[in-house]
């Protein structure tokens, strides 16, 4: 396929400012050109042609905190487990639609039920189903009954960490999640005995080190689960790619997540969407404790120029797959530039997952994953919600 998107304005996820007047040329599931408008061109029958003025074009966004095997309607991740593989996978492939239908074109999977998240992956490579293509963790790897136990390789001690983290990658994983640390949300449920939701500690450091040692030696990278100060930096020193939430880190975890040149992850949706849900009078408190301590963290993380990327943590109660937009606008409220949220969700994420040759630019040369606004997202970041064209590899996937 042959497409022209005439006069528009981009976002190239490289500028610090937009460029208007654009002419991008898309043949096969490449661009090819990114240039000047051009009035005088003439039309070509065999190319799809589709009006930019008024328009902003980007690249696809990018989710790189993803659960598509869970259910954002099931708090239980018990009760999820105990369903089919067949209605995990088949439940799954409605969330990744409603993802790519979003404008979400690539995601990384942070763990999966019974490592479903391999089977998903290749079913939406292969074509059978619609969906952002996929980096998956496949199986999150923590310690004995520790948070995510249900779903998750356990270990215990460094050198069962790096077998296990051998395992997931021979098991299909093109990325380590490791559960570095307990739960945070007292609503969080299916617990093993004497654990708590304090966000403390599960890894020591000689553990972790030994799963992205181990990682490094398969050219994989490593994800970490981190909510407490004490977990996010040992995360950081041990070499991560990426601590995922920190919703509980103090400043000095943010300054050795800064000295590391880790990108932060943050989720800050979920925290977000879990203002919604019923809680008891000691729940919302500790909500209202995180969602302080969160936030102080973000702000932290910006000013200090930690690299930042979207995730939404889609899967967890009432999250559903399509909101990368709303974390942008989030980041936004912390005191992100309006570009710099884009661009946490396209070419900083594209860095984060290794992907960055080929996606989260708009660039000749770069795979056709494009989104297309009938505004400025950069005067409104909620329009970003609300795209009227995706494609992915240069085929449409979304026209309104």
């Amino acid at each position: 396929m042959s497409l022209l998107i005439v006069d528009v304005r981009v976002i190239d996820g490289v500028a610090d400012v937009a460029r208007d007047h654009v002419d991008v040329v898309v043949d096969g599931d490449r661009i090819v050109a990114v240039e000047d408008h051009d009035p005088s061109r003439p039309v070509d029958p065999g190319r799809e042609q589709f009006e930019g003025t008024g328009r902003t074009l980007l690249p696809g966004l990018i989710d790189a905190h993803s659960h598509y095997t869970f259910d954002p309607t099931e708090g239980s991740i018990g009760a999820i487990a105990a369903r089919s593989d067949a209605e995990i996978v088949l439940a799954a492939a409605g969330h990744t639609a409603r993802a790519l239908a979003a404008g979400i074109t690539t995601s990384r999977g942070a763990g999966s039920i019974r490592n479903l998240e391999v089977v998903l992956r290749d079913a939406i490579a292969a074509g059978h189903i619609p969906g952002p293509r996929l980096i998956v963790s496949g199986t999150a790897v923590g310690i004995t009954g520790g948070h995510g136990f249900q779903f998750g390789l356990e270990a215990d001690g460094p050198a069962a960490f790096v077998t296990a983290t051998r395992r997931v990658v021979r098991d299909g994983a093109d990325v380590v999640k490791v559960v570095a640390s307990e739960a945070a949300m007292l609503t969080t449920t299916g617990l093993a005995a004497g654990r708590s939701v304090d966000g403390g500690p599960e890894l020591t450091a000689d553990e972790l080190r030994s799963v992205v040692e181990a990682a490094a030696e398969l050219r994989v990278k490593v994800m970490s689960h981190a909510q407490d100060s004490e977990s996010v930096r040992r995360s950081a020193e041990a070499g991560v790619a990426s601590v995922e939430h920190a919703w509980l880190a103090d400043r000095a975890a943010i300054e050795a997540l800064a000295r590391s040149g880790a990108f932060l992850v943050p989720t800050l949706v979920v925290i977000d969407v879990n203002r919604d849900l019923p809680m008891t009078a000691v729940q919302r408190e500790r909500q209202d404790h995180i969602e302080r301590s969160h936030h102080a963290a973000i702000e932290a993380a910006i000013e200090l120029g930690v690299p930042l990327a979207t995730g939404t943590d889609t899967g967890e109660v009432g999250v559903t797959a399509d909101m990368v937009w709303r974390e942008i606008t989030l980041l936004h409220d912390r005191g992100a530039s309006p570009m710099g949220a884009i661009k946490a969700a396209t070419s900083a994420a594209a860095r984060l997952l290794g992907v960055d040759a080929d996606l989260g630019t708009v660039e000749a040369g770069k795979i056709a994953d494009l989104v297309l606004i009938d505004s400025d997202p950069l005067t409104d970041l909620t329009r970003l919600g609300q795209p009227s064209l995706v494609l992915q590899g240069g085929g449409v996937v979304r026209r309104s």
